[in-house]
């Protein structure tokens, strides 16, 4: 008799375990180019986030650098970066941000290599650069790009000569290229 009622309560505890089990609880993480992962963390460090892929089961991790925000299933955010752009369109070459640090750039996307240079109507040598850099970052824009690592600056002319600017990188994107993947 003893062993009937051991058995049915054991058999009704594996039973109870087996289908008590509820899925995990997913949290999303929105990178700085506002692309948004739905995973569940596992863990947030001092320089990277671990996280599981629901979709493959793999542990990954994550360069908080390139993390904006993390919303828990809790409802519960931490916050890592402030938004490179609000509500305008990321396209837009205003919000290509030029950079001289090859490490602002690591772990992005190469989309093309892009140059500026001012034109003859610039009357000082800082209307020359503002110029060479904006054609630079339209450039760069219309690539998809949306960080510029500047790779070569050369300025000419000055006193009672045309000023002219050159500028010159390597058009970097948050997320990976149509044609690469």
């Amino acid at each position: 008799m003893f062993r009937k009622i051991f058995l049915i309560a054991l058999a009704a505890f594996i039973y109870g375990s087996v289908y008590s089990q509820e899925p995990p609880r997913l949290d999303t993480i929105y990178k700085l180019g506002q692309r948004k992962m739905v995973v569940e963390v596992k863990g947030i460090g001092y320089s990277n986030v671990r996280y599981r892929d629901p979709e493959s089961g793999e542990i990954k991790s994550l360069e908080t650098k390139n993390i904006q925000r993390v919303i828990f299933d809790n409802g519960r955010k931490e916050v890592f970066n402030k938004p490179l752009v609000g509500a305008i369109n990321k396209t837009d070459w205003k919000n290509v941000i030029l950079t001289k640090k090859k490490g602002d750039v690591e772990g992005l996307y190469e989309v093309g290599h892009v140059k500026g240079k001012s034109s003859a109507n610039n009357r000082t040598v800082k209307s020359a650069e503002r110029t060479a850099r904006i054609r630079m970052k339209k450039r760069a824009a219309n690539l998809g790009g949306e960080m510029i690592l500047v790779t070569k600056e050369e300025s000419q002319g000055g006193f009672m000569e045309v000023p002219t600017f050159f500028i010159e990188g390597i058009a970097y994107s948050f997320e990976e290229p149509e044609g690469k993947k």
